[in-house]
């Protein structure tokens, strides 16, 4: 994003925080970011207290830092890219987290999607062995 239109969302943001419209802060900066609502919740909050919203952690992750946790994601080392990027980039188990899940995101869009989908498959399998498990027991009950 070039300064002028950065400058132009900052006094979009800060018009909508004067007028106490938080929401639409949040949703304007939301849309020009793609952040989340934690943190652009987060950022609207410093911007409505003066101050320069966060910026990006892997922005400031050195890039020999950045090579090693891309190669763990790669690898799928998760946990211990998680645990690589905390330490390079000083940040809390969260954000370190949310930064290796969007780097992952980056690297390797599908295993996401595969990943997301199996995780829908084992709660809609978990739902089914309830509902059965729940009609046997009513059918014992009844018998």
């Amino acid at each position: 994003m070039d300064a002028p239109s950065l400058q132009k969302l900052l006094d979009e943001i800060k018009a909508q925080i004067a007028t106490g419209n938080k929401i639409a802060a949040i949703k304007l900066y939301r849309d020009a970011t793609g952040a989340g609502l934690s943190e652009a919740k987060d950022a609207i909050e410093l911007i409505g207290a003066g101050k320069p919203p966060k910026t990006d952690a892997s922005a400031a992750l050195p890039d020999d830092a950045m090579q090693r946790v891309s190669a763990l994601v790669t690898a799928g080392r998760k946990i211990e890219a998680i645990k690589l990027y905390r330490q390079a980039a000083g940040v809390d188990l969260k954000e370190a987290k949310d930064a290796v899940d969007a780097l992952e995101g980056r690297i390797n869009p599908a295993a996401v999607v595969t990943r997301n989908a199996a995780m829908r498959r084992l709660v809609v399998l978990a739902v089914v062995i309830a509902v059965g498990f729940a009609a046997l027991m009513f059918w014992l009950m009844r018998a």
